[in-house]
């Protein structure tokens, strides 16, 4: 259960990284109204993709190596924390490839994609450090000396 875990939190932050990758070339190279279209693509794959990686962590028992931050009395996972900030930096792309105009939606396009970047840096740099409770079991077995013939 802890590899597959282990795996979805480094595909899950590989995958912010590739996206906010193509947010920022397109806000640089596309014009205003395709980067509203690949803004709103992007946010709202980002979105459902950022709440179904939340909802599989509701389900997922906390390890001994996982890292957590304390806020207020409050203890709060880091993978948790970098899919919340992920989903909502998510939905506000949505709300600025909507609500704005193209030429300020460009530029909000550009800026979500360096925050995403950012976030999942945190996270792949936080994936590679995380020491994981792994159990081995080594049984030592005697066994009765054998006659040589």
């Amino acid at each position: 259960m802890a590899r597959s875990t282990s795996r979805q939190r480094f595909f899950f932050n590989l995958g912010a990284l590739a996206a906010a990758v193509l947010l920022m070339m397109a806000a640089v190279a596309f014009g205003p109204g395709a980067v509203k279209g690949v803004g709103l693509g992007i946010g709202v794959a980002a979105c459902v993709i950022s709440l179904s990686f939340i909802a599989a962590l509701v389900h997922h028992r906390r390890l001994e190596g996982d890292p957590e931050l304390r806020v207020f009395g409050h203890i709060l996972g880091l993978w948790s924390i970098l899919a919340g900030a992920m989903a909502s930096v998510a939905i506000w792309e949505i709300v600025g490839a909507v609500a704005f105009d193209p030429s300020v939606s460009r530029w909000l396009t550009l800026a979500n994609g360096l925050i995403i970047a950012a976030l999942a840096c945190v996270g792949l740099v936080a994936h590679e450090i995380c020491t994981e409770r792994v159990v081995h079991v080594l049984e030592v077995v005697e066994r009765p000396p054998q006659d040589r013939a």
